[in-house]
């Protein structure tokens, strides 16, 4: 499977999902993606790892019905003031720390408008961490990143999670 295989294959079975599927996908990706943020804690000492998780929880209670709209609206400057600025923090542990706020952000989006968008950006925020793990030890191709067993890992988790 190369990248545009993937790319139709998850929005396909993304359309397909019901609401809460979508939810659960999303919540899936955060929570894989929290050790991330608090790796960029440790290493920067910067952060809130703690507010990260409650915005997760928030979005669990909110998955089904009665979704508390006030909450999840003041929860979004929230996550954009704890996710890192790539000005101050430009290293790689910064850039999974901000694709990890990224996709509790655009869960909370989603919880607000459905907008299926949000679901694929999740997704994509997690191979997009997955490209730049790849990468640490060098440039590499683009052929040499979809065939990379972290990539391919990645891609089979998304479309087995968004089945």
């Amino acid at each position: 499977m190369n990248y545009n295989q993937f790319i139709s294959l998850f929005r396909q079975q993304l359309a397909n999902l019901s609401y809460t599927k979508q939810i659960d996908f999303a919540l899936a990706v955060c929570n894989k993606l929290y050790i991330d943020y608090q790796k960029f804690v440790e290493v920067h000492n910067w952060g809130n790892p703690d507010l990260l998780m409650t915005a997760i929880k928030l979005c669990e209670l909110n998955r089904i019905d009665n979704v508390d709209r006030k909450k999840i609206e003041a929860m979004l400057p929230e996550i954009e003031a704890i996710a890192p600025d790539m000005d101050d923090f430009g290293d790689n542990v910064s850039s999974y720390a901000l694709n990890t706020a990224g996709a509790v952000y655009e869960t909370l989006e989603f919880l607000i408008d459905h907008d299926i968008e949000h679901i694929y950006n999740v997704g994509i925020c997690l191979t997009d961490n997955v490209d730049f793990k790849v990468q640490e030890d060098g440039a590499i191709t683009e052929d040499e990143i979809e065939s990379h067993p972290m990539m391919l890992e990645a891609w089979e988790y998304i479309i087995q999670l968004s089945k």
